[in-house]
C-alpha cells in the first residue's frame, strides 16, 4: 500500500495528461479551443489559494501536536520520513500548480508552442496536486482522530 500511495500522485497526473493528449488527437481540443478554460484557470487559482492556506494551518496543527501520542509513535515508526516528504511534496505541487496556472492565464491569449507544452504540463501538475491534496487531507483527518486521547480512552473502555 505504501508504494501505491507514493506512485499514485504522478500516476493520476499522467492519466490526466494522457486524457488531454487523447482529447486533442481525437477531437482537436487544445488550450485555445477548450471553452471555459479561462474560467477553469480562475477557479484553480482560488482553490489553490485556499489549499495553500489550509496547508499553513495544517503545519501549525502539526507543531501543536508534537507531544501527542500519535506524533510520538510516528517518530518511532518506519514511516517517520514519509510525513515530511508528503507535506513537502504537497506544498511544492501546490505552489508549482499555482505558478503555472497564473502563467497559463497570460499565455492562453497567444498561440505559441510553449503554451501547448505548458497546457499539458498544467494537467499533469493538477493531477499531482489534487492527489497530494487528498492524501494530505486524509492524513490530517487521521492525525486529528487518532491523536484524540478522549476517543482512545473511550475505545479502550469499550474493549
Amino acid at each position: 500500500m505504501g508504494k501505491l500511495f507514493k506512485i499514485f500522485p504522478p500516476l493520476v497526473g499522467l492519466v490526466l495528461l494522457l486524457l488531454m493528449v487523447w482529447l486533442n488527437l481525437k477531437y482537436g481540443i487544445t488550450y485555445s479551443s477548450l471553452r471555459g478554460f479561462s474560467n477553469i484557470l480562475d477557479s484553480t487559482v482560488n482553490f489553490l489559494s485556499i489549499v495553500i492556506g489550509f496547508y499553513s494551518a495544517f503545519y501549525g496543527m502539526i507543531i501543536s501536536m508534537q507531544k501527542t501520542k500519535f506524533i510520538t509513535e510516528l517518530s518511532k515508526s518506519k514511516h517517520r520520513n514519509d510525513l515530511p516528504k508528503l507535506l513537502v511534496s504537497s506544498l511544492c505541487s501546490s505552489f508549482l500548480c499555482l505558478i503555472l496556472t497564473i502563467v497559463m492565464q497570460s499565455l492562453i491569449e497567444y498561440r505559441l508552442q510553449i503554451t501547448t507544452v505548458l497546457f499539458y504540463a498544467w494537467f499533469f501538475l493538477v493531477g499531482l496536486f489534487i492527489t497530494y491534496a487528498f492524501q494530505t487531507s486524509m492524513l490530517s483527518i487521521t492525525m486529528i482522530f487518532e491523536s484524540d486521547p478522549q476517543k482512545k480512552q473511550k475505545k479502550n473502555l469499550k474493549m
